[in-house]
């Protein structure tokens, strides 16, 4: 909305210039007063929104715009972090999908010497956008029965995290990439000093289903908004699938919010909002 804002503003001001060289430079106030009438065409109505859904997990943004030019009606950015989609490049953990033991073995390498830890199962996950996921769980390391937490987040194929050692104040602070079969390596530096590198096995962190969609058409009315679109064809399985989603606008924060989708002709089913800014109907 704010770069169409834009866009027009600079069309009024350019146009304003034409008309005064056109002119032969005439009187600066009639000039201004020319580009005051100067007629405009209405904003489309719009809804917006940023919403992290539950059952499954979900992340979606999107503009759904009503009536808007050359048959442009906004585009769709989701993420579910629980579907499957190899080749998406954005991942998510993967403990306990099929052929993924669960807990993981996560290994540092110090010096020469490995030090091997337990990522356990039960991870937290909070979608924070539809390319970043942030997680927290527990692990211990194997060599003396040490425990953990571990506060991470992936954003597209590279991972980041602290580890924090309970009962103590040493902390290991990693990087790393994801590779294609789901392994993870990188460095990581303790809160001492240390310099250390590590890896997570193939299959730790599995590619999820993600697109970017064009809007083919939307309704907005009041505080409600209908708008459709079709899942592109680089998404093996779902290609071509066409999706209507109806949201509403409850108020100030996404408490009041509601947000339900389906395939086009179907009954729309709800998905609770649990997290982000919310869903703006104007």
């Amino acid at each position: 909305m704010r770069s169409m804002s834009t866009n027009k503003t600079r069309t009024i001001v350019t146009s304003a210039a034409a008309l005064a060289v056109t002119a032969g430079l005439a009187v600066t106030t009639a000039g201004a007063a020319s580009a005051a009438t100067l007629p405009t065409k209405p904003l489309p109505r719009a809804a917006a929104g940023s919403v992290e859904l539950g059952n499954p997990l979900q992340y979606e943004t999107f503009l759904a715009l009503q009536g808007a030019r050359n048959h442009h009606h906004g585009e769709v950015d989701y993420t579910n972090w629980t579907y499957a989609e190899p080749g998406s490049g954005v991942w998510a953990p993967a403990e306990g999908s099929p052929g993924v033991s669960s807990p993981l073995q996560l290994v540092f390498t110090y010096q020469g010497t490995q030090y091997a830890h337990t990522l356990n199962g039960g991870l937290k996950l909070t979608a924070l956008s539809p390319e970043k996921l942030a997680f927290s769980g527990s692990g211990a390391y194997n060599g003396g029965g040490i425990t953990w937490k571990i506060n991470g987040q992936v954003v597209g194929g590279k991972v980041s995290a602290t580890i924090a050692y309970n009962g103590q104040s040493y902390k290991v602070y990693l990087t790393g990439k994801v590779a294609k079969d789901g392994s993870v390596s990188g460095t990581a530096r303790s809160s001492t000093g240390q310099a250390l590198t590590f890896t997570l096995p193939a299959g730790s962190f599995a590619s999820v289903l993600h697109y970017i969609a064009p809007v083919k058409s939307a309704q907005v009315k009041g505080h409600d908004a209908t708008f459709r679109f079709t899942i592109p064809a680089s998404v093996p399985g779902l290609a071509g699938t066409k999706v209507t989603v109806k949201v509403h606008d409850g108020g100030f924060g996404a408490r009041h919010d509601t947000y339900a989708e389906g395939i086009t002709g179907t009954t729309l089913s709800p998905y609770p909002i649990i997290g982000g800014p919310g869903i703006t109907v104007r």
